[in-house]
């Protein structure tokens, strides 16, 4: 997701301007500091503990993996900023099979769905969602990505000639509203993915939980679909209290590494939750009985 164009960020964005002069110093940074993780990381590798139990509950990666997560933190988080363009925080591509894997365990698969990426970015989550599949047959009908910076919403359109993928430029809220108005979600039911889209924003606590209160009111009035919440390490921008009091139910609860390498060197795992709208049951009629 696009970080929310905050004050802090333009001021951080003006000063890596002004600093500057070249990409030289953006590279520099990136190779410098990607050395300084590999080499933290293979001394966390060589030191680690040999306790298998702890460790296969918690995110397993290679080496290549590791490192390719730092490359494309310092791809999407520091030089977009250095080079004063909004950053990303994007959804790593080892957290997506994740992702898919339990979703399946809470889509009903005689609906037809649609996957929506509230602050997609630059669009990585919306062709592998699209290109995913249970039983021989598609997951989602059709992807949705909600971008609220147009340069990166281009970037995320150019990405992507799949007539089953959209990407939206806008603010997440409004869409989502103006999508759950009807009686179903385009034919369906939706899952709606939120990766902290809001990190950076500076938002006050209530305004952060008026936003996402009413998102949820509008997810709510649709029966079986599902936010898929990605949490940070650290905090969370929708409590679960707030989920709860909106009617949903959490149906299954992982961890992932949204932070790649960083995850393993600090030993703290991103909280990935599935809430779902509760169904309502038929009761049963006479005849039946």
């Amino acid at each position: 997701a696009v970080l929310w164009d905050s004050p802090s960020n333009r001021r951080y964005s003006r000063a890596a301007r002004t600093t500057t002069n070249s990409p030289t110093m953006y590279w520099y940074t990136a190779s410098g500091g990607g050395l300084i993780l590999v080499v933290l990381l293979l001394r966390r590798r060589l030191t680690a503990s040999s306790d298998g139990a702890s460790k296969a509950a918690l995110p397993q990666s290679t080496l290549r993996e590791d490192v390719a997560s730092v490359r494309q933190w310092f791809a999407n988080l520091i030089g977009p900023t250095l080079r004063g363009r909004p950053a990303c925080k994007p959804t790593m591509p080892a957290v997506i099979p994740t992702v898919v894997e339990e979703l399946k365990q809470v889509m009903d698969g005689e609906l037809s769905w649609t996957f929506v990426d509230c602050g997609c970015g630059q669009g990585t989550m919306l062709q592998p969602m699209r290109n995913a599949t249970v039983d021989g047959r598609r997951l989602f009908q059709r992807v949705v990505g909600v971008e609220l910076d147009p340069a990166t919403h281009r970037e995320a359109v150019a990405a992507h000639n799949d007539p089953a993928i959209e990407v939206v430029c806008g603010d997440m809220f409004p869409f989502v509203d103006k999508l759950c108005a009807g009686d179903d979600i385009l034919g369906g039911c939706a899952v709606f993915y939120i990766y902290e889209p809001l990190w950076m924003a500076n938002l006050p606590a209530e305004e952060m939980r008026r936003l996402y209160g009413g998102l949820l009111d509008a997810v709510a009035r649709h029966p079986g679909s599902v936010i898929a919440y990605c949490s940070a390490d650290a905090y969370r921008e929708i409590g679960a209290s707030l989920l709860e009091e909106k009617g949903l139910v959490l149906r299954r609860a992982v961890k992932v590494a949204q932070n790649g390498a960083f995850n393993k060197l600090r030993g703290v795992y991103n909280p990935l939750e599935f809430w779902q709208v509760p169904r309502i049951s038929t009761p049963p009629t006479s005849e039946s009985l």
